[in-house]
């Protein structure tokens, strides 16, 4: 992993590789993850985060859905979500409290296609993150997102 060569007017050398790094890191850990789940089950990264929040909680609204999802926007979710359930492995249905929003819900074999997933993205992001790294990295990683989870955004 290299940084570009440029001549940064604010940040440290050192603070451009350790950006690039954090990039190049997501990149290639996704990426690896990403081929596992396509090759598996044929599907991506992106799907599996849906199959996931919907085994912590089921039925949602696809907007509550969305909301929770860090790496499909709410446009991609609907369009992940109706393939979900062409392929038989979501329902859709009403809300009683409110008719105007449909709930997503597995069926029989969904719920079981999800966690046969669960454990393959498991076995993943065990064998291309948590195994490279020990629990001091572990911890410092989780010490770095509280930081950068904590700084105020735009607006």
């Amino acid at each position: 992993m290299r940084a570009p060569v440029s001549q940064p007017r604010i940040l440290s050398p050192d603070q451009v590789g350790g950006w690039f790094a954090l990039l190049f890191t997501h990149a290639t850990v996704t990426g690896r993850i990403d081929a596992v789940l396509m090759d598996q089950h044929k599907i991506s990264f992106s799907t599996v985060e849906i199959l996931c929040w919907l085994l912590e909680a089921e039925p949602q609204s696809v907007r509550r859905l969305s909301g929770q999802l860090v790496s499909v926007s709410p446009t991609r979710a609907s369009r992940l979500v109706q393939e979900l359930i062409d392929a038989g492995h979501l329902q859709r249905g009403a809300d009683q409290g409110d008719g105007r929003v449909s709930l997503i819900s597995f069926t029989k074999s969904g719920r079981r296609f999800a966690e046969t997933v669960r454990r393959t993205f498991e076995d993943a992001v065990k064998k291309y993150f948590v195994d490279p790294l020990d629990d001091d990295d572990i911890a410092a990683l989780t010490r770095i997102w509280a930081k950068l989870e904590n700084v105020e955004g735009p607006g």
